[in-house]
Formats: structure tokens, C-alpha cells, sequence
């Protein structure tokens, strides 16, 4: 118990350390285009809705999020270069200000380089296999007793029914996609249970018994997680599920 409260204390900290250096830094910035330190030009670049996708996408890598963190990177890349442009069009004479529609093809490419690298990978950089077809349902037991259960949508769909004896967490990653976790026909074991969700774009359902004791600590911009559930009184207190992650520009929900 007590190596738990130093565990949260420290996460609790360095989440503090972060957002206080982030709006440190945003005031440095706000100053020097006040003051003309910085060309105006860039006030467009830098407080934009593609660069908070590149920051979001660089706070993914530090947390070790690859997947997810590259998916924002290069989206936000994508819609700020034009920015740029715009900014300093004698930089590139070649590219006309018309980039989104000319060079799209080139999210294309990104996708399907991400989803070679899913299949070739895996987990190993941590590019988990992703469902992008549309409304697939599938029965899924993990590998292994100590398997943990692990999905990823992108542009796609998917329903898993967990069939196991016990649900042993993992994570789940909607990314311009959705992703539906029925855990209805499994059981926790004794203690904690760990499942990361995260939403980028997308939406993650998840459907589990009612006298599970759940306790939820999702980080929310412009997005959130909701708990919809009837629950039973009393809980059962010697197992839980805690559900962390993040719902950026997406939202959850858990549900009977």
C-alpha cells in the first residue's frame, strides 16, 4: 500500500512538473510576440490546432507511446506545414499554398507504412497489431497466462468479446477509429488489474459486469471519459480494474 501512494505521489508530481513548465513556456512565447522578439508570422504556426497534434504526439513518445505518439506527429506535420508555408513563402518557391490537396496522398502512404510496420514489429516498438477493417467482431482469448489483451483502430472498427477466465488487462488504442471491449463473460483476479485506453480521434466502449469495482484516471483534452454504468451494491473490494490513458479529441465510456 504504501509503495502504491509513492508510486501515484510521483506520477502526480511529474504530471505537475510537466504542465507547469508547459504554460511557462507558453508565456515565453506570448511575450515575445508581444514584445516583437519573435516574427508575428509564426503567432499562426505555433498556436495552432496542428501543433498541439505534434505536442500531444512528442508527450506519447516520452511516455512511451510510440504508436500513438507517431499517428499525432505526423498528422499535425501534415496540417502545419501549410502554415508554414504561408509564413514564409519564399522558403519554398516549389510548393504552391494549395498543400493539403495536392500532397494528401501522402497520409496514405504514412498509414500504410505504420501498418507494415505493425505486421512486421508487433509489439517490439510497440506497434501492436491494429483492426482496420470495419465493425469486426471477434471472440479473443489471449496467449499465455500471462497475456494481456491488446488492440489498435485506425480509420476502422472493431467489437472484441473477451472469452477468458480471467481478464488479465492490456490496452487499447482508438485512432481515428473505434474499439468495443465486451468483458461481460470473464472475471478479474485477485488485486489490480491494469487496461490503458487511449483515443485519439476515435472512441473506446467498454462493456464490463456490474459489481466490478472500477476506478478510471483518464487525462482529457478536448475529449473525455464517461461512466454510464447501473452498479451493484456492495462491490467486491478484492478485485479492481483501474483503467489510465488519455482521450485526446476522443472519448470513452464504460457500460453494463
Amino acid at each position: 500500500m504504501e509503495k502504491e501512494i509513492k508510486n501515484s505521489f510521483h506520477k502526480g508530481a511529474a504530471k505537475g512538473l510537466g504542465f507547469g513548465i508547459t504554460l511557462m513556456l507558453i508565456g515565453v512565447l506570448f511575450l515575445g510576440f508581444n514584445f516583437g522578439l519573435l516574427p508575428a508570422e509564426l503567432k499562426r504556426v505555433v498556436f495552432s490546432w496542428p501543433m498541439l497534434l505534434v505536442f500531444l504526439g512528442v508527450v506519447n513518445w516520452i511516455k512511451r507511446k510510440p504508436f500513438s505518439g507517431t499517428v499525432l506527429f505526423i498528422i499535425g506535420a501534415f496540417f502545419i506545414f501549410p502554415r508554414i508555408i504561408n509564413a514564409y513563402p519564399e522558403s519554398f518557391p516549389g510548393i504552391n499554398g494549395d498543400f493539403t490537396h495536392t500532397y494528401w496522398p501522402l497520409l496514405l502512404i504514412a498509414a500504410g507504412l505504420l501498418l507494415i510496420m505493425s505486421k512486421l514489429f508487433g509489439n517490439k516498438w510497440g506497434f501492436a497489431e491494429w483492426d482496420h477493417g470495419y465493425n469486426q467482431k471477434q471472440y479473443s482469448r489471449t496467449q499465455g497466462s500471462m497475456g494481456s489483451f491488446e488492440k489498435n483502430a485506425i480509420f476502422g472498427s472493431g467489437e472484441h468479446i473477451v472469452l477468458d477466465p480471467e481478464f488479465k488487462g492490456g490496452e487499447l488504442n482508438a485512432i481515428f477509429g473505434g474499439i468495443s471491449l465486451d468483458l461481460r463473460k470473464t472475471n478479474l483476479p485477485v488485486g489490480e488489474t491494469r487496461l490503458e485506453v487511449n483515443a485519439i480521434f476515435g472512441g473506446v466502449t467498454i462493456l464490463v459486469p456490474r459489481e466490478w469495482h472500477i476506478e478510471s484516471n483518464i487525462d482529457a483534452v478536448f475529449g473525455g471519459f464517461e461512466d454510464k454504468r447501473a452498479l451493484n451494491d456492495p462491490l467486491d473490494p478484492t478485485r479492481r480494474l483501474i483503467i489510465t490513458g488519455s482521450c485526446e479529441f476522443g472519448g470513452g465510456e464504460l457500460k453494463n
